[in-house]
C-alpha cells in the first residue's frame, strides 16, 4: 500500500521537477561509499538498509532505481524506516566496509552473493541480511508489494534484536 502511494506521490512532484533534472535521469538514490558511518546512522535512528547492488550498464538497474526506488526516497514514506542506497558491483573505486576496512565494491557483492543486477538486499545495522533477497526486476506490477513486505519483514527483525 505504501508503495502505491508512494507512485503517486512521486508521480505529482515528477510534474512539479525541472525538466532538465527528470530528463537526466537523475537519481535520488545515492551511491553508497562508506558503510561505516552508514551503520552509525542506522544504529541510532535504529533503520534498516535497502541496499541495491547495480551494474553500470544494467537496463533493469535503471529500470529499478527510476521506477521503484527513486519514487521511494522522493516521497519521504520510507525515511522512518529505511536508508535506500545502491553499490556499483562493476566500479573500481574502493569503499569502506561495515567494520572500517577499505574493501573493493565486489567483496561486499560477493558477500551477499549479489552476481546478478539489481539485486536488492535488506540488511541490519551490522551488515547482517534480516530478510529475503530480492534479484532482478521482471515486472513493475507487484514488485512494490512484494518490496513492502520485505521491508516489513526487516523492521521486525531489527526490533526482535533490539529487544534481546
Amino acid at each position: 500500500m505504501k508503495f502505491f502511494s508512494s507512485c503517486l506521490i512521486f508521480i505529482f512532484f515528477t510534474g512539479m521537477l525541472s525538466a532538465s533534472e527528470v530528463g537526466s535521469g537523475e537519481s535520488k538514490v545515492l551511491e553508497e561509499t562508506d558503510f561505516q558511518a552508514l551503520s552509525a546512522k542506522m544504529k541510532e535512528k535504529s533503520l534498516g538498509l535497502v541496499l541495491m547492488f547495480h551494474a553500470e550498464h544494467c537496463a533493469y538497474c535503471a529500470l529499478m532505481e527510476r521506477e521503484i526506488l527513486s519514487p521511494m526516497v522522493i516521497s519521504g514514506d520510507y525515511d522512518k524506516r529505511v536508508f535506500i542506497r545502491k553499490l556499483l558491483i562493476d566500479g573500481s573505486a574502493e569503499v569502506r566496509d561495515f567494520d572500517g576496512s577499505m574493501v573493493e565494491p565486489s567483496e561486499i557483492s560477493n558477500r551477499y552473493a549479489a552476481v546478478v543486477t539489481p539485486t536488492l538486499v535488506f540488511l541490519d545495522y551490522h551488515g547482517k541480511k534480516q530478510a529475503k533477497t530480492m534479484v532482478g526486476i521482471n515486472t513493475l506490477d507487484y514488485f512494490g508489494v512484494y518490496l513492502d513486505e520485505e521491508i516489513d519483514t526487516l523492521m521486525k527483525n531489527i526490533k526482535t534484536e533490539e529487544s534481546r
